[in-house]
């Protein structure tokens, strides 16, 4: 006589179970992902301005986020790209600043109200400065440098406008606006790195200086 079994007979398995299962790491969240680009910019942010771009690696960005190396590779494709994600966010900051400033006034007034936007933006975030005016762009293949990109030419052409402005008001200085934005520009730019690199020496106030870079426009 055969014997019977004292197994359990096994459950059979509904259809599409097997499909429904979750396989591998389970997505994280919007807001996971938000928080640990955050963090990264944060990290990265800090490190380039104290030691410079060169010197710190994808790997040691990745320890100081508290991610895997592999991870920090899924939000950025390379060390360059979080470099200029961070420049991206200092300019989204900076120019509706710029905008706001030179909203209002006569043309003189709304050039001068710009200029000085534009220095006291830096100057009072020094570590912005040192992020991107004293670390070197790359780009590989094809790619277009960061200034080359039309987001960034708009955003300067505000300069170009206000003086076009000023000149159409018979207030300014003869020339071509483009080379008169550009000459003021670096005027400000140079303004901007003695003050902030070289803090011991005693210069003029800040706004006497603006003043006087902004004689390239004003004549």
């Amino acid at each position: 006589m055969p014997r019977k079994s004292t197994l359990a007979p096994l459950a059979a398995t509904p259809p599409g179970a097997e499909a429904a299962r979750p396989r591998g790491r389970p997505r994280r969240s919007a807001e996971h992902e938000q928080e640990t680009r955050r963090r990264i910019s944060e990290v990265a942010s800090r490190l380039f301005a104290e030691e410079g771009f060169e010197a710190v690696s994808m790997r040691r960005l990745a320890q100081e986020a508290g991610c895997g190396t592999m991870s920090l590779y899924g939000y950025f494709p390379s060390k360059n790209a979080i470099l200029r994600s961070l420049w991206e966010d200092c300019f989204a900051e900076l120019f509706p600043r710029i905008q706001a400033a030179s909203r209002r006034g006569t043309p003189r007034q709304r050039l001068e109200r710009a200029a000085t936007a534009f220095v006291d933006y830096w100057c009072t975030q020094p570590q912005h400065y040192r992020l991107v005016f004293l670390n070197q762009d790359q780009r590989s293949g094809e790619e277009r440098y960061y200034v080359e990109s039309p987001a960034v030419i708009e955003r300067f052409a505000l300069f170009r406008e206000l003086i076009a402005q000023l000149q159409a008001a018979g207030q300014g200085r003869a020339g071509e606006p483009q080379l008169l934005s550009e000459a003021l520009i670096c005027a400000l730019i140079g303004l901007c790195h003695a003050l902030i690199t070289i803090p011991e020496f005693q210069w003029q106030p800040r706004a006497a200086l603006i003043a006087a870079s902004l004689g390239i426009v004003l004549g």
